[in-house]
């Protein structure tokens, strides 16, 4: 019954994260101030909700139904987290940073550095745009897998122009990291859309990952539809803003596989379309 629940929850934007009564080992290694005053901080955490998790979350109309206890904090701002240095055990952020720029990223790694102990953990889990563009290359349409959630009337509507069992492999593409320059998203704050014709001509000519920059750099951040898509990552883009935040040899995880014990907990983590995701892990 959980499971359908939250099958259907996902399918309108909203994902199930909430577990109070937790494998209380998971955090025996932590000293018991850090777990009283919540010193695990979630960054995009939506419904998300643990008893010693600090959500950290930007306040919108578009997700005021599932956010509850959190930090208000707009990525976007790029201003300093409001939270003391060296206080923090884990930040954890999943599908957050493909909604915000690179700028945001920046700011927010070397936030998240700064909180945390000497020692401390970090875990990034976002789209693999790597993943996703190969199947583009291979014409693989069922990579996009969402696309039967959103075909009948009162699913598609307050996302897209049309049913998505509609839309074409490169409108598909497209949306999934510069979402409001697709021909089939609601978000008309751009000056242009891209027709299908334009999208293969410029992978025609730029066949590799790196290209999606042209588009994203053309991207703004639009808070009347935060869910979309902005930006784009791979395994090296995600390790490389991590070093310059200061992290030292982040490296590439795997679902569940953290280092860090509470992280291993796939009921509340790593549980957003784990599929198409990728996992970096550093430490400070």
């Amino acid at each position: 019954m959980k499971e359908m629940i939250r099958s259907v929850l996902d399918r309108f934007g909203y994902e199930i994260k909430c577990k109070i009564n937790s494998d209380e080992t998971s955090y025996d290694i932590f000293p018991e101030n850090s777990l009283y005053e919540k010193r695990f901080y979630n960054i995009g955490a939506g419904s998300f909700n643990h008893l010693y998790w600090m959500n950290i979350d930007y306040a919108t109309e578009h997700y005021n139904k599932v956010q509850k206890d959190f930090i208000n904090y707009n990525l976007m701002e790029l201003k300093p987290l409001p939270i003391e240095d060296n206080v923090a055990e884990i930040v954890y952020s999943s599908h957050t940073i493909e909604h915000v720029s690179d700028e945001a990223v920046h700011n927010m790694l070397r936030e998240s550095y700064r909180i945390l102990k000497p020692g401390g953990g970090i875990r990034l889990t976002t789209p693999n745009a790597w993943l996703e563009f190969q199947a583009y290359k291979r014409n693989d349409i069922r990579y996009w897998y969402w696309v039967d959630w959103y075909g009948k009337p009162g699913t598609w509507e307050r996302l897209y122009k049309v049913p998505l069992p509609k839309a074409s492999i490169h409108q598909l593409f497209l949306h999934h990291f510069a979402s409001q320059l697709c021909e089939i998203d609601v978000d008309d704050s751009p000056e242009r859309k891209y027709s299908d014709s334009e999208i293969i001509e410029f992978f025609t000519n730029n066949p590799d990952v790196s290209g999606l920059d042209y588009f994203t750099k053309q991207c703004r951040f639009n808070a009347d539809h935060p869910g979309n898509h902005i930006n784009w990552w791979t395994h090296d883009k995600v390790i490389s803003f991590l070093k310059e935040a200061g992290f030292s040899a982040p490296y590439g995880s795997g679902w569940g596989q953290s280092v860090l014990p509470p992280l291993r907990d796939t009921a509340l983590f790593d549980n957003t379309h784990p599929k198409i995701s990728l996992y970096v892990e550093a430490f400070k």
